[in-house]
């Protein structure tokens, strides 16, 4: 009828097809199957044309998100493999270039994500590409205003997550380093469960700042108070084990 015609898909399906792709982890094809289930073709290749279409009109929203977040106070970066087809073969090319010329070439994919906290508030960031979270990260520190603080950065230790020319606090992520100890319980028990029994006071004393809702000058006074002792002497016995 007349009043059928017009764009095959509404803009509100391509924004629900975004949401649930991108938002919720759906898979194109699961997707696929349950408009199949409901009597509505929409294959997985028509939905990332419908997606591709529609994403124009997203990019300056993203942009802005950028500059946002390179105001923010606290930022969180590390690194998960990615993969584009497009990039394969350009990869494949230069790895046979270097191999002629005797050199090196880096030959991964990664999807870097990046947290910004600003005035309250988390602005998560993707970029997939060969560069690694470091290099995202001081792209994205590139658009920060000269006047502001120097941030905090948090992450891993592993040395490609640095932004290279940009001075900031280093907060590596006990976490990680705590995890190392629990994968090697078994050779050093009791070494290790000195490490382990030390980091859960820490970990306690945190969460009695957050039981407490201290605002985060509090939180630092109070683990300058009664973490940092501790910190200081585990500092001291590691490097003793070192030695």
């Amino acid at each position: 009828p007349p009043e059928a015609v017009g764009p095959k898909y509404d803009a509100s399906a391509g924004s629900m097809m975004a949401l649930l792709h991108y938002g919720c982890g759906f898979p194109f094809n699961r997707l696929d199957g349950l408009q199949c289930n409901l009597g509505i073709p929409l294959p997985s290749s028509t939905q990332w044309d419908v997606l591709n279409s529609k994403g124009h009109e997203i990019y300056p929203v993203f942009g802005a998100l950028n500059r946002y977040a390179a105001a923010g106070e606290v930022f969180h970066n590390d690194d998960t493999t990615g993969r584009v087809l497009a990039l394969e073969k350009q990869i494949a090319d230069e790895i046979e270039a270097s191999r002629a010329q005797g050199k090196d070439c880096r030959t991964g994919v990664f999807t870097t994500g990046i947290v910004a906290e600003t005035e309250g508030r988390h602005i998560a960031l993707f970029f997939t590409g060969r560069k690694h979270a470091g290099e995202n990260l001081s792209d994205l520190l590139h658009q920060r205003p000269e006047n502001l603080s120097t941030p905090i950065q948090m992450c891993d230790a592993l040395s490609r997550n640095a932004p290279k020319g940009f001075i900031r606090l280093l907060a590596n992520c006990l976490c990680h380093g705590r995890r190392e100890f629990v994968k090697i319980i078994e050779d050093f028990p009791a070494k290790c469960r000195h490490v382990l029994e030390t980091l859960r006071v820490i970990y306690r004393n945190d969460d009695i700042t957050r039981e407490h809702g201290l605002s985060k000058e509090d939180r630092l006074t109070f683990h300058q108070l009664n973490s940092k002792p501790i910190m200081d002497e585990f500092f001291a016995w590691l490097n003793a084990q070192l030695e």
